[in-house]
């Protein structure tokens, strides 16, 4: 593997560590389209205000009606 390539791998697990059971992941594609995203382990009963204002640009608005982490294509 390339330096480069090794850099890069610490960094994802170094981010992968930092990741806690409430934190909300957006994975977006070059285009800028929502891949797939993370949520809390335990959805609270309103999201956070940024976290909505997320969810409402790619057209979720009721993150509880997803039991598991969902991958949107």
């Amino acid at each position: 593997m390339s330096k480069a390539g090794q850099d890069l791998e610490l960094e994802i697990d170094e981010l992968d560590a930092e990741i806690a059971d409430d934190d909300y992941g957006f994975i977006l594609g070059p285009d800028g389209e929502l891949k797939s995203l993370f949520l809390p382990d335990v959805i609270p009963f309103k999201s956070p205000k940024n976290v909505a204002k997320i969810l409402k640009i790619f057209g979720i608005i009721d993150v509880a009606s997803f039991n598991t982490s969902p991958t949107l294509h």
